[in-house]
């Protein structure tokens, strides 16, 4: 027994001593080695002005939706378009130290294809884009993945529990890399300056893929009957649409709980409404669905979130950013902000959270059923136009052809005139 706990006493003083340290000079060797080797290595070649590749961390489960829309529409007009789904090389394992020597050899397939494409198409935060500056000739386009600027992120939040540390964002910088930074507003222009750490010169407030489609009246007026295929006992109700945020000090401690009764939503509500729920993937097994036939319906799984927000009569959510795309369809939203105190303790705003939101704010079950009624009658929509306006102008449908003719030299299509207004249906 006394050898085993001697065993045990040295392995914990080598890992503080020795294996703790190994994120770190992975993360510097590759940041400012081998990633810039190799993206001089082979940007030696030709750049091809018909490629493109689009990045994404293995976070997500598929292609984000701006990826996915730049995607389709560079392909049709005879691209390659090269994707790489994830931020650091290694399909995750339970093997730390496996992980840990995939990371570090990293690289080669990313930046072969990166340093001759004509341009880098981002969602999120990719580490290895910001070894290496672009070339002239070359666009590094970031799309991000929510309109508007809502909850703080990047440099806004360094030495803070959801941000990096101050000391590692010197050593090594991050948003650094970008040509082009597409926004929904001029509005927000400010936030992503401090988010990124750089100035306004590169924030394009010409909107956001993701958006387009709120402009395409067929698919707008598709969505509630996609979402009653799918539930088919929902029937003539109305959907209220409950799509919160997720909770905690880190993506991988997020987590969501419950805390509206739904018990007391359907004995009030159930005979006029249905409540769809669709939550964030971080934190659907943490989330208690109470099962109630015929008035609760877990969308997570099987329901896209712009499929249920056209589909959605009334949102209820949180501190998530789809009320910027919701906006676009000038519908009502209520938010459950129960734990509003705690929660911007955390993680911050950019703008004050009681005046910022279109809608009332809610903190119990009673709140959000006498709202809801309320709403039957008393609906205030040019409060949610004046928001629309606000943060959502750059969106006209029209947000993926401006952005690529911008950053790529595309050519203008030549069709009709555009939507002036978003599709929206009664």
């Amino acid at each position: 027994m006394k050898i085993i706990a001697k065993l045990k006493k040295f392995y914990n003083k080598f890992k503080r001593k020795y294996l703790q340290k190994v994120p770190d000079f992975r993360r510097n060797f590759l940041y400012k080695k081998y990633w810039p080797y190799l993206y001089k290595k082979y940007s030696k070649k030709p750049i091809d002005e018909k490629k493109v590749v689009l990045a994404y961390s293995d976070v997500y489960k598929k292609m984000p939706d701006n990826l996915a829309t730049v995607k389709e529409y560079l392909e049709a007009r005879g691209y390659k378009c090269v994707v790489v789904d994830r931020a650091d090389g290694a399909r995750r394992s339970n093997n730390w130290l496996i992980n840990e020597i995939k990371k570090f050899f990293y690289g080669k397939e990313f930046f072969k294809d990166y340093a001759t494409a004509k341009a880098l198409f981002l969602t999120d935060y990719f580490f290895p884009a910001y070894a290496a500056k672009p070339r002239e000739g070359q666009s590094v386009v970031q799309l991000w993945h929510g309109c508007g600027a809502f909850k703080k992120w990047g440099y806004s939040l360094a030495n803070k529990n959801w941000g990096a540390s101050k000391k590692q964002l010197e050593e090594c910088p991050i948003h650094n890399t970008y040509t082009h930074i597409c926004v929904s507003s001029p509005k927000v222009k400010f936030a992503y300056a401090e988010a990124f750490g750089i100035g306004e010169e590169n924030i394009m407030p010409i909107g956001s893929p993701r958006t387009d489609v709120y402009f395409d009246k067929d698919f707008v007026a598709s969505c509630r009957k996609k979402v009653i295929d799918t539930f088919p006992e929902i029937g003539n109700r109305k959907i209220i649409l409950y799509a919160p945020t997720f909770r905690g000090d880190s993506i991988a401690a997020s987590y969501m709980k419950n805390m509206m009764s739904i018990v007391k939503m359907q004995r009030e509500l159930g005979e006029d409404y249905a409540l769809v729920i669709k939550l964030h993937p971080l934190t659907a097994k943490s989330f208690n669905i109470i099962d109630i036939d015929n008035f609760v319906f877990n969308a997570t799984e099987c329901v896209e979130i712009e499929t249920a927000l056209c589909a959605a009569d009334i949102v209820i959510t949180d501190y998530s950013s789809l009320v910027f795309e919701y906006a676009l369809l000038e519908r009502p939203m209520l938010f459950f902000a129960y734990d509003l105190e705690s929660y911007g303790d955390s993680r911050d705003f950019y703008f004050p959270y009681e005046s910022f939101v279109p809608g009332e704010i809610v903190k119990n079950t009673r709140e959000i059923i006498d709202e809801i009624k309320r709403l039957e009658t008393d609906f205030d929509v040019e409060r949610i136009r004046r928001f629309k306006e606000d943060f959502m102008s750059a969106c006209d449908g029209k947000s993926t052809q401006r952005i690529l003719e911008l950053s790529l030299g595309l050519k203008p299509e030549k069709e009709t005139e555009p939507e002036k207004e978003p599709a929206l249906i009664s």
